[in-house]
């Protein structure tokens, strides 16, 4: 594997990086200037990172119970209970891992919760206050309808039993949180919906959204959430600014522009573009001999009329990038920490300025949204299988 997508793999690994900043023994966990005691641990993990994190805890404590749920095709082994769930649609499984979450809070006898959550948790544990195939179609109409994904995550929250802090009313000890965040600006209430994080939206945030689109039938089914959440300690202790930081102590010249890149992915390439392009010709922003470090979750928009083949936010990243970059040395990578890029098997690319695609196949591949299949051919496709975290997106330009 290349060097720089290894240490980016390494450097959003949740497992190493629990490692590194949490002591765990059998009766004591201590955070930073956090610490607690306890006798009876009880240790639920959700979401892509799920498996690398409980890994960790289950090596060092005997919890009372263990419940570990993650995407399906995981195929991982533990000493955990381990439920396969489905994203990134809500089914019947999310339905039956929140089921047993709850029950086990209820039913099992603890004097701490260890609640450990990454991304993909909002689909693989979910239940609705409204009967599934309800809560089916209103996701399919609210996520067409033009509504802002805050406006979507606000209904989502206040049609939940568990989303927007409502898991943490299920608990009869203290719940201590370990947090990987996929989201850009680390917005606790939006991480997997924030299950043990206070909710500062409203019902009649909700309400309002509702109406504007003109779904307000399901008006009646919203129910207000917690605004203060107590013996709820949550702490973030992976995000994608950690790993761009830990990237630029191995690259020339890094600059980091920021870790919250969003809009198009074919209009981030554009952007990465013409900063090589002003430097080369202007030597500003820099001159030779740097590396452009970004992060992010660039969006893909495929309108409901088109077709689309093979593809991902990252590849579309680079084509857009080689579209518009001027002739020069460079090499590009675009990786997706949690390994899966798009519809597609791949992780990202890694182009470089020797890589030659004439225009009007770049352009219909980025019509069509099948990027991939055009970056196939040229062997530029980077594939790591299951990561098992999520940090989501990574950029580098190399420039020598």
């Amino acid at each position: 594997m290349d060097e720089i997508v290894s240490k980016i793999l390494d450097y959003s690994d949740p497992y190493l990086v629990l490692q590194k900043k949490v002591k765990l023994s059998k009766n004591e966990v201590i955070y930073n200037n956090f610490k607690a005691s306890f006798k009876k641990p009880l240790v639920v993990a959700v979401g892509k990172a799920a498996y690398k994190m409980a890994k960790f805890f289950l090596e060092r404590i005997d919890p009372v119970r263990s419940l570990t749920i993650l995407p399906k095709g995981s195929n991982v082994k533990l000493n955990s209970e381990i439920i396969e769930s489905s994203h990134p649609q809500v089914t019947l499984s999310s339905l039956e891992a929140a089921r047993r979450v709850k029950e086990i809070l209820q039913e099992e006898d603890y004097d701490i919760f260890f609640f450990l959550l990454s991304g993909g948790a909002s689909a693989l544990m979910e239940d609705p206050l409204i009967p599934i195939e309800e809560y089916s179609q209103l996701n399919n109409d609210i996520v067409k309808s033009g509504l802002s994904i805050n406006e979507i995550n606000t209904i989502r929250k206040h049609l939940s039993s568990i989303k927007g802090g409502n898991l943490a009313l299920y608990s009869k000890a203290p719940i201590v949180s370990f947090i990987v965040s996929d989201v850009p600006g680390n917005d606790l209430s939006s991480i997997g919906s924030g299950p043990t994080a206070p909710d500062f939206t409203t019902i009649e945030d909700a309400k309002e959204s509702l109406i504007k689109v003109g779904l307000d039938k399901y008006v009646k089914y919203l129910k207000e959430t917690p605004k203060d959440l107590k013996n709820v300690n949550n702490f973030i202790i992976l995000d994608n600014m950690d790993v761009l930081l830990n990237l630029s102590k191995d690259t020339k010249n890094p600059f980091i522009l920021t870790s919250e890149i969003r809009g198009e992915a074919r209009s981030v390439g554009e952007l990465i573009a013409s900063v090589y392009n002003s430097s080369s010709l202007y030597s500003i922003p820099f001159s030779k001999n740097y590396t452009f470090i970004i992060g992010g979750e660039p969006d893909v928009t495929i309108r409901e009329s088109e077709r689309y083949g093979k593809g991902g936010r990252n590849s579309e990243v680079a084509l857009s990038l080689l579209k518009w970059i001027r002739k020069g040395k460079f090499k590009f990578y675009a990786i997706a920490t949690d390994g899966i890029d798009g519809n597609s098997e791949y992780a990202g690319c890694i182009i470089d300025d020797s890589l030659t695609i004439n225009y009007k196949d770049i352009d219909e591949a980025l019509r069509t949204h099948s990027s991939y299949e055009l970056l196939e051919k040229y062997g530029v496709v980077v594939k790591t299988g299951l990561t098992y975290t999520n940090v989501n997106n990574v950029y580098l330009l190399i420039v020598p």
